[in-house]
């Protein structure tokens, strides 16, 4: 009965003690979404690009997860070069102050609820979007809707041609002539 008591406490105070941050799970779901965005809309204006926002969504989720780096080198690589430097709660603090730059992170941390089930879900489903877009966009030429080909009406021609004793309708071309 006592172990049971000692594993609630832990995840009691295990989850105190992350009450005061996001789940990096949520971070990365919304670095996703801003790195989608950029990376959509430069891909509407220069009208090509597409294939790289699956690229453009990893480094925004990557870049939104940033102000937790600091944690990470001091808490589970500290024997690695400059963890001391990168690992400083000082350099922690600054990124937290600017964490808004970071895909809101700053406001994401603010939140009173956990949200890692709702950023794992985002995560998936923006993986899974980007997925089919590609797929949409790289869909064989022969599934494409084309615009029906325009054929020009025979030439008629304004020369007559020579006579040879018979009376005909002026000479046309019957050649097909193709705009495109």
């Amino acid at each position: 009965m006592s172990f049971v008591f000692f594993v609630a406490n832990q995840l009691y105070l295990s989850t105190a003690q992350e009450k005061e941050v996001a789940w990096e799970s949520m971070h990365f779901a919304a670095g996703m979404a801003g790195g989608a965005a950029i990376s959509c809309t430069v891909s509407l204006v220069i009208r090509r690009g597409w294939r790289w926002t699956p690229l453009a969504m990893t480094l925004g989720g990557l870049w939104a997860c940033v102000p937790d780096m600091p944690r990470l080198w001091r808490e589970d690589f500290p024997w690695l070069p400059f963890s001391s430097v990168l690992g400083s709660k000082n350099f922690e603090h600054w990124l937290h102050s600017i964490g808004d730059l970071f895909f809101f992170h700053k406001q994401l941390d603010a939140q009173p609820q956990e949200f890692a089930l709702h950023g794992l879900i985002g995560i998936i489903l923006l993986y899974n979007a980007a997925i089919l877009m590609l797929l949409w966009l790289q869909r064989p030429a022969a599934h494409r809707i084309k615009a029906p080909r325009q054929l020009t009406p025979p030439q008629v021609s304004t020369s007559t041609p020579p006579h040879d004793g018979h009376t005909s309708a002026p000479h046309r071309d019957h050649s097909p002539a193709l705009t495109e």
